[in-house]
C-alpha cells in the first residue's frame, strides 16, 4: 500500500518526532529545494501569551547566526495554525547521549559543554537570554557538531517578560534558584542551567530531584548538592571546580559570563582537544552508536548463578575441616615420627 504524505504549505511530512501540550515537531521535506527540515506546529488550542511566545522564538531565533545555534528557516501562519521550520540535525539530543552513555569522560564533557558555552555567549552579547538550557534541547549531530535548539522560553532582556512576577518559566530539574523562585532571571541563570546539564553528563546523575516539581524547585532554592567530584568515576577535580563555580548560589560568586566560565574550560581541555573537538565527538558518537546497535541485535542470555543451599554450605566446611586434620596428620607424621 502507498503511503499518502501530509502537506503544510511547501513542506511534505515525513514523520513526528516530538508532541508537547504546546506543539507537536515533525520531519519534512521542503519540496522547491528538497532540503530535510524540522517543522514545529503550535496547537490550535493554544492562545495568548503562549501564541505569542511562540512567534517570538522564531523572531528571537532568527537574529541568531552562530555555528551551535539550530538556525530557523521559516515562520508562518495557515488559517489559525502557526508554524515554525529550522533546520534538521542528524544525530541525538544530548539527554540519549547521556542515557546510552553516561557518564560521560570529563574530555568528552569538557568539549560539548565548551560548544554551548559559545552559543550561549553569542546569545547573551545579543541581549537574548535562553532560559530551559536542558540536554533536550542540546543536539549533537552525526559529525560531532554541537547545537542549541528551543528558544521557546528565550527572552530578550531589553524586551518585557510574557509572563507575571514570580511565575516560573523553564524546566525544574534544570533551573537556576532565582528561576526556581520566581525572581528575575538574568544571563547568570543560564550558566547555573547549563553547569547542571554538566553535571549530570560527567556524573549520570541530576543534583536535584524530588516526588514533583515542587518539591524540585524547592530543593533547587536551596542549592545544596552533593559535589559531582563524589559522583563522577574518573574524580576530575579541574572540572568539578568549574561546575561548583557555575552553580554558586549567590550571583556575586557565580561566573559573570559564558566567555569567563568558557576561558576555564579551555585551560581544562587544552589546545589538541579543542583543535580536534569535532573530530573527538564524531568518534564518540560512531561509537555510542555501534555500541547500542549491538547491544541491540546481540542480547546474550544471562546466566543464573548457581546458589548452595543451607545444608550443601554445611557439608561443605565439614569436608574442608577433614581434608585440613588429614593434612595435619600426615605432617605430624613425616615431621615427628620420620621412617
Amino acid at each position: 500500500m502507498k503511503k499518502t504524505f501530509k502537506y503544510i504549505g511547501n513542506y511534505k511530512l515525513i514523520d513526528i518526532i516530538g508532541k508537547g501540550g504546546m506543539a507537536r515537531v515533525y520531519t519534512a521535506v521542503q519540496m522547491p529545494l528538497n532540503r530535510v527540515v524540522v517543522v514545529k506546529e503550535m496547537n490550535r488550542s493554544i492562545g495568548g501569551n503562549l501564541r505569542q511566545r511562540f512567534k517570538q522564538e522564531a523572531m528571537l531565533s532568527a537574529t541568531l547566526n552562530h555555528k551551535n545555534i539550530v538556525p530557523i528557516y521559516d515562520y508562518f501562519n495557515i488559517g489559525s495554525s502557526n508554524y515554525l521550520v529550522m533546520e534538521y540535525v542528524d544525530g541525538l539530543n544530548l539527554a540519549e547521549v547521556i542515557e546510552m552513555g553516561g557518564p560521560l569522560h570529563p574530555v568528552i564533557t569538557g568539549l560539548i559543554s565548551y560548544e554551548i558555552c559559545q552559543a550561549l555567549d553569542y546569545a547573551h552579547r545579543n541581549g537574548i537570554i535562553h532560559r530551559d538550557i536542558k540536554p533536550t534541547n542540546i543536539l549533537l549531530s552525526n559529525e560531532g557538531e554541537v547545537k542549541i535548539s528551543d528558544f521557546g522560553v528565550a527572552k530578550a532582556e531589553s524586551s518585557p517578560d510574557l509572563t507575571a512576577t514570580g511565575v516560573v518559566i523553564g524546566t525544574p530539574f534544570y533551573m537556576s534558584p532565582e528561576q526556581a523562585s520566581g525572581k528575575k532571571v538574568t544571563y547568570q541563570s543560564d550558566i547555573y542551567s547549563l553547569a547542571i546539564v554538566m553535571y549530570e553528563m560527567v556524573t549520570g546523575k541530576k543534583p536535584f530531584t524530588g516526588e514533583n516539581a515542587q518539591e524540585i524547585t524547592v530543593r533547587v532554592s536551596k542549592g545544596k548538592y552533593k559535589s559531582p567530584l563524589w559522583l563522577d568515576p574518573h574524580h576530575s577535580l579541574r572540572l568539578s571546580r568549574i561546575i561548583n563555580r557555575a552553580m554558586k548560589k549567590k550571583l556575586r560568586s557565580r561566573y559573570k559570563s559564558m566567555s569567563a566560565m568558557a576561558r576555564d574550560l579551555e585551560r581544562f581541555l587544552g589546545w589538541k582537544n579543542l583543535a580536534q573537538s569535532q573530530k573527538i565527538l564524531k568518534k564518540f558518537l560512531a561509537k555510542l552508536e555501534y555500541t547500542r546497535q549491538a547491544t541491540t541485535l546481540v542480547k546474550k542470555p544471562k546466566r543464573k548463578k548457581k546458589r548452595h543451599t543451607k545444608k550443601e554450605n554445611i557439608w561443605l566446611y565439614i569436608i574442608l575441616v577433614v581434608i585440613l586434620l588429614l593434612l595435619i596428620f600426615y605432617l605430624v607424621k613425616i615431621f615427628l615420627f620420620p621412617v
